[in-house]
């Protein structure tokens, strides 16, 4: 519990100071959020690879990996295998099967309840990820950037040797 918290506060202070567009955070997390839903396997890496390739924030994709496995795992068998089932009894038969014989895309497992059902729930989620996300760092990010440097306590806190001995484990700086 301890690592991920200090994963998370690595995440949040890498991306306040990180020089990237909020579509460059907002794609990465929902691209995390794929990644993070689909099981291990080539699509995890070929979804790594667009993150790394568009240049988007690959904390933000860690952290949206992270949390939608943690998500991915308690709703597996509740909610994602009959989402696949439904969206594959749904989807027409022959383009998908013949997608899923084919070398290279036969490796990515689309016919698979588990794929289908993360690639279904990922699509429903994919534009209110990506705006809320991009919304947000747009709108707060200044914000708290301000509120941070004027923070006196801060200011007090950074002489400390305790503080800045926590600030090394923490951020790594």
């Amino acid at each position: 519990m301890w690592l991920t918290i200090i994963k998370f506060t690595r995440w949040l202070y890498k991306t306040l100071n990180a020089d990237l567009a909020p579509w460059q955070i907002g794609l990465g997390f929902t691209l995390g959020a794929l990644a993070g839903l689909l099981p291990p396997g080539l699509g995890t890496v070929c979804v790594f690879t667009v993150i790394i390739l568009v240049n988007l924030h690959f904390g933000s994709a860690m952290f949206g990996f992270g949390l939608f496995r943690l998500l991915a795992w308690a709703l597996q068998t509740v909610l994602i295998r009959p989402v696949g089932a439904a969206a594959l009894e749904i989807a027409p038969h022959d383009p998908l099967i013949a997608a899923a014989q084919t070398p290279i895309l036969g490796w990515l497992r689309l016919d698979y309840y588990d794929v289908a059902g993360a690639i279904a729930i990922w699509l429903v989620l994919a534009a209110p990820l990506f705006s809320g996300m991009s919304l947000f760092w747009k709108r707060f990010r200044p914000a708290l950037e301000k509120k941070l440097k004027k923070s006196r306590t801060l200011k007090v806190l950074s002489k400390m040797w305790l503080f800045k001995g926590l600030k090394y484990v923490f951020l790594g700086t």
